[in-house]
């Protein structure tokens, strides 16, 4: 009786091990779909660490087994008679898609699931501009589809972001684009 609870405890931590070790790929962590050309940048720490691949405007990117997103462009904005952007400042408007890929009900949070972060690191505030469209927010079938405009106010001075998207927030990586402005 003790061997063969000593196979099945032996068995059950092996099976472990190896879940563990199985895919090594996170689930915010993009792939391109599209053949635009990305580039890859990697941390230089003395320490060798994985390439991060930035993507480009216009390149649809499988992200884990959850979403394809594609950031489908990107333009300035001076507000309207309701909503300006302090003096120095503009509003970036990013159009994004995403397509729920997994076989289940998605939910996505513009605010949640986005980071905007200058050249610097710096992130930038998630805004809302009454003239831009609708953020991408909500629940999406699956197989479904969603659009909007993430929007973030930002100084005119600075012209390169990158714009990170977490599928979920509870997993490492991310899903890094380039963007200029």
């Amino acid at each position: 009786m003790k061997r063969v609870l000593s196979l099945v405890i032996g068995a059950a931590i092996i099976i472990m091990a190896l879940l563990a070790c199985g895919e090594s790929t996170s689930s915010n962590t993009g792939t391109a779909v599209t053949p635009a050309a990305s580039t890859s940048t990697s941390k230089s720490n003395g320490a060798t660490a994985p390439a991060t691949q930035h993507f480009k405007v216009g390149q649809v990117v499988k992200v884990g087994n959850t979403w394809q997103v594609t950031v489908l462009g990107v333009k300035t904005s001076s507000g309207d008679e309701f909503n300006q952007p302090k003096a120095g400042d503009t509003f970036l408007l990013i159009d994004v898609s995403l397509k729920n890929l997994s076989s289940s009900e998605q939910s996505v949070s513009s605010v949640m699931n986005f980071t905007l972060r200058d050249s610097s690191g710096q992130q930038m505030d998630f805004t809302i501009v009454t003239s831009a469209p609708k953020t991408p927010d909500g629940k999406v079938e699956a197989g479904g589809q969603i659009r909007g405009t993430l929007a973030y106010e930002v100084p005119l001075s600075e012209h390169h972001y990158t714009l990170a998207f977490v599928s979920d927030l509870l997993e490492s990586g991310q899903t890094i684009w380039d963007i200029t402005i």
